[in-house]
């Protein structure tokens, strides 16, 4: 599997560097520039075509009737025009080549001959773009058809051309420009065709507003697509406030003093789910794989993920939340993936200025045409302060951000874009300023320097239309600092830091003492990728190809966890030691893709496939690496004109970070003397035994794989109204948690009656082959597994309403049904209960009892919905909305089932089975311990559900002239906070607490 995984990335890259070296036959001939035509020519032959040329040259021509009869309607307008111009417009882009020999010009079909034998001809399209007023031609506008891989850049007078459409095919133009609705048009093509193009400045003078999230397309990844105006009247702060116009999410109020991370179709903060959730920016991926934490070392409940507080909102152009399966163009996920992308392009200056209680945001724009055609140069500048309650001021957060993008395009086929980000993060946690300070507080700085490149390529031949390629590099330093009261309520606080095995006299604190120190981590992350696309057509069957080759190298060089005096550290007795971040292997992983999107027309119904398959490999060569192939199928069919049925299915994989492959050494320590006479220090003596476990990296941990199913149907309504329907099921059976590995070792007890020396008046001593007594002692290796378990499912509704034009309103209900499932399936040990007492006494225990796996698990149901309703006034230029939240149904519980132990392991750690007939015997005894009371038949907690909330959130956004508008929000706007008691409990408690705020943004354009 190994090599197989290695040949196919090799094929598909030497694949990649053929397509991009091929010579370009019809640039290799040896017409001449001098020779200048002008024609004027309309709808004529290929025969008329060039009989012109030979009249105004001593040119003769070559070439196959049956092959030319494709090219029809031939229009071409030329002014002192090159030969090989006017040559390259019309033949080219037909698929056709040129050569020339002495005053003879022979012209021979290229292009697929499959296409050519089904009669299928190919055209050109010439556009113009200009701005709404038809005067100032749009430069570096982006013109693609995304279903044929064909796309072109406008130059500086408007004009781009896309080559090689294929004939009476309806083709779907889009057209994007920064600040501007984007253009789109579904076009049928019969000859070679000039388009002029007037984009529309966004502003809410338009009839059309989009302020929420639009659905996907049928036959494509299940999506939300949320633009600039949704994220205005919004007044988001970050991406996570983003997220909650997803069908599903609960509208929330900002709160920037707590991390916040990407949970997708799930109602638990799991951290597999969280680590699988991918974000996307301007292609690149915002990695967490070489993260480790405060401390480096694993843990189920700490934050992980992409802290979505990082991405400003102010700077990002537009937003899609990828929830279902998506196309194998993306990787190294399991949850879903969010595509972010930020602004390219010429803007006015813009000053943007939010308030509220809690947050204060600012932000500075401008983006720059450069004169003699350099390209576009974007900046944004952007400050956020927040406390966590205004009134006591012990949490704060501040952000800064800059970015500097600049894009050129080369040649009318190449377009660029590269951008420098910086972002810096500060939470702060501590006293009250009113409070007496005693210096005790945590403080975590967070900066990360990032560099993108992103390029396009027009190829234009048959097998790669367009050839694109992503270049990222990050390096981020995140320091911890803690500074802290170490209590000793019982007088006795030893302090530990051996980090080698063995006996150690250890020094104790009697009272309380201040300690401060912390962690500094710095992440590295590499990323390449090149991918390109083609098309091949026969009749009524369409095809896209999508291929393409990542590469990432993620590292990290930080110092890691430390105390700033080792005497009072900031964890005395912690089984964790400082550890150095820098000593841990670097990861690569490599990845190839290969997709085909299928679109079939049989009369009036349309069937839809997008089919792909990934390959990824994570630490190639070594013990630990480990690989995964992700097939993907997302598919839709047109059962009638008002309904299509799309479903899917596909896998996905995350591959494991640096905290899971390469954990800490386990320390344990116990303590092995204990003489301590009061009044006699120098007798005094405190001794631990130190064991460390040397676990350099973990080996069989494998990708957690995620396995999706979505089934739905899109129903046309009268009056533009639509209503989409999907069930969902979604599972991650091997997610990463803590594996329950044991080891054993001896450790030696001495006491004043055996094992320690003692004289008045001088230190104690041992003898260290007299001790009172050997344990044997059980601990972990603090091995990671793929032992975490979710299972998320579940129906979404989207349902445009349509407009009342009476009230220049339109209503948009979306709503889900939400289950939730964790569990874990690793190994589930215990120690046996109803011990004889020597156990308790040396606080050991004599075997471990194995139990079923899986039969604890946590389930989480959820149904909401929420009825937004938009009213647009565009001779106001005003735009406001009113959201209704209900929950209508809200439950949770936990399983404890009954269980009977399964087997058992010794101290030498051989596994013994536990049979039925030994269950059943009430005397059979295992080492002194009663099997019959090991069975365990704990009883189920009462499951709790909660009555029906609801909560209604209003916002208004208007545009004082071009230049100036202000925007007010108010989210539970009747202060609704009621106590409410469940099904389990006649307790009040408070809910929608603290959903209830406002605020105001005010925006200048100049």
């Amino acid at each position: 599997m190994e090599r197989n995984g290695h040949r196919f990335i090799t094929i598909v890259i030497l694949l990649f560097t053929a397509i991009l070296f091929v010579p370009n036959q019809t640039l290799a001939n040896n017409l001449s520039d001098k020779d200048k035509l002008t024609l004027d020519l309309k709808d004529v032959t290929i025969k008329e075509f060039l009989e012109e040329i030979q009249r105004q040259t001593n040119l003769n021509f070559v070439y196959n009737a049956d092959q030319t009869k494709m090219l029809k309607h031939i229009s071409i307008q030329a002014k002192d025009e090159s030969i090989k111009s006017i040559l390259n417009k019309v033949l080219v882009g037909a698929g056709f080549t040129y050569k020339i020999q002495g005053n003879i010009i022979m012209i021979k079909y290229q292009g697929n001959k499959s296409t050519f034998k089904s009669g299928q001809q190919v055209f050109n399209m010439q556009i113009k773009v200009v701005d709404d007023n038809g005067k100032d031609p749009l430069d570096m506008a982006v013109c693609s058809i995304k279903s044929l891989g064909i796309f072109g850049v406008t130059d500086k007078n408007g004009y781009a051309e896309l080559k090689g459409i294929p004939d009476n095919e309806d083709v779907y133009l889009e057209i994007s420009y920064l600040g501007f609705e984007t253009y789109k048009q579904t076009l049928s093509l019969n000859k070679n065709t000039q388009l002029n193009i007037r984009m529309k400045q966004t502003s809410l003078q338009l009839k059309e507003v989009s302020v929420v999230a639009k659905n996907s397309a049928a036959g494509a990844s299940t999506s939300s697509s949320i633009g600039r105006q949704a994220i205005d009247h919004l007044q988001a702060v970050s991406l996570a406030d983003i997220i909650q116009l997803v069908p599903g999410n609960l509208m929330t109020n900002t709160d920037l003093t707590s991390k916040s991370n990407l949970q997708i179709r799930t109602l638990t903060n799991n951290t597999t789910n969280a680590f699988g959730s991918s974000v996307i920016v301007d292609g690149v991926p915002v990695s967490s794989n070489a993260n480790l934490g405060t401390q480096g070392n694993y843990s189920e409940t700490s934050f992980t993920g992409t802290d979505l507080r990082q991405i400003s909102a102010d700077n990002i152009e537009s937003v899609e939340v990828i929830r279902g399966i998506p196309s194998a163009e993306y990787g190294d996920l399991t949850s879903g993936a969010v595509i972010v992308k930020t602004k390219t392009g010429h803007t006015p200056w813009q000053i943007k200025g939010k308030v509220n209680p809690s947050t204060n945001n600012f932000s500075l724009g401008k983006g720059f045409k450069l004169n003699n055609n350099l390209g576009t140069l974007n900046t944004n500048l952007d400050y956020a302060q927040a406390w966590g309650d205004p009134r006591t001021k012990t949490k704060s957060f501040d952000r800064y951000s800059a970015s500097v993008n600049y894009a050129k395009n080369f040649f009318k086929i190449w377009r660029t874009s590269t951008s420098i980000n910086y972002s810096g993060l500060v939470d702060w946690s501590g006293n009250d300023p009113d409070q007496v300070d005693d210096g005790t507080f945590t403080k975590e700085r967070n900066a990360t320097i990032s560099i993108n490149h992103n390029g396009k390529i027009g190829i234009n031949k048959l097998f790669s239309r367009t050839l694109s390629y992503t270049f990222g590099f990050s390096y981020n330093q995140n320091e911890y600092r803690n500074s802290r009261i170490v209590t000793n309520s019982s007088g006795f606080l030893p302090i530990l830091t051996a980090t080698e095995t063995g006996y150690n006299q250890v020094p104790v604190e009697t009272s309380s003492y201040k300690a401060s120190g912390g962690s500094k981590s710095a992440p590295k992350n590499l990323y390449f990728k090149l991918s390109n696309s083609f098309y091949y057509n026969l009749k009524g069957l369409y095809q896209r190809f999508n291929m393409g080759v990542e590469y990432k190298k993620e590292s990290n060089s930080g110092i890691g966890y430390y105390n700033d005096n080792d005497r009072y550290p900031l964890q005395p007795n912690n089984n964790g030691r400082p550890r150095s971040y820098s000593d841990i292997p670097a990861l690569n992983q490599i990845s190839g893709y290969f997709e085909d999107n299928f679109r079939w027309k049989l009369g009036k119904r349309t069937f839809n496939l997008q089919l792909g398959g990934r390959f990824t490999t994570l630490q190639p060569g070594k013990e630990e690496q480990t690989f995964s192939f992700s097939p993907r199928i997302n598919a839709s069919a047109t059962i009638l004109p008002w309904l299509e049925m799309r479903g899917g299915f596909g896998t996905n994989s995350k591959t494991p970070g640096l905290i899971h492959l390469y954990p800490d050494k386990k320390y344990t320590d116990r303590i092995a003397a204990n003489y301590m006479p009061v009044g006699k220090p120098v007798e005094q003596l405190v001794m631990y035994h130190t064991m460390v476990y040397k676990t350099q990296r973990t080996k069989g941990l494998k990708n957690a794989n995620n396995t999706k199913y979505e089934l739905g149907f899109d129903f046309k309504l009268p009056k533009n109204r639509k209503l989409s329907i999907i069930a969902y099921h979604d599972k991650t059976g091997n997610g990463f948690g803590s594996f329950s590995e044991y080891f054993t070792y001896n450790s030696n007890v001495y006491t004043k009656d055996k094992g320690l020396i003692t004289s008045p008046g001088q230190a104690t001593t041992v003898d260290w082959n007299n001790p009172s007594r050997i344990d044997t002692i059980f601990t972990t290796t603090g091995k990671i597994g793929n032992t975490n378990v979710s299972i998320n499912k579940g129906i979404e509704m989207d349902f445009d309403l349509g407009d009342i034009s009476a009230i220049n309103s339109s209503f948009y209900l979306t709503g889900a049904y939400m289950e939730t499932e964790g569990y874990s399936n690793g190994p589930n040990f215990s120690d046996p209960s109803n011990l004889p007492s020597k156990y308790s006494i040396s606080n050991t225990t004599p075997f471990k009892l194995l139990y079923p796996s899986g039969n604890s698990k946590d389930i989480n149901r959820r149904f909401s919905t929420n009825l937004r309703m938009v009213c647009n006034i565009p001779s106001l230029r005003m735009v406001a909305s009113l959201a209704t939240q209900a929950i209508w149904y809200t439950y949770s519980s936990t399983t404890n089932q009954k269980m009977d132990p399964i087997g058992w392991i010794d101290t030498d750690l051989s596994y013994h089975e536990i049979t039925a007939s030994m269950l059943n015997d009430a005397n059979y005894k295992i080492k002194e311990v009663l099997l019959s009371k090991q069975r365990r038949n704990p009883k189920n907690n009462p499951a709790s559900s909660e009555p029906v909330l609801w909560m209604m959130s209003g916002r208004l956004t208007k545009e004082l002239g071009k230049n100036s508008g202000f925007s007010f929000y108010a989210n539970n706007l009747f202060y609704y906070e009621p106590f409410k008691s469940n099904n389990v409990s006649t307790t009040l408690s408070q809910r929608n607490e603290g959903t209830f705020s406002f605020g105001v943004e005010l925006f200048f354009n100049f």
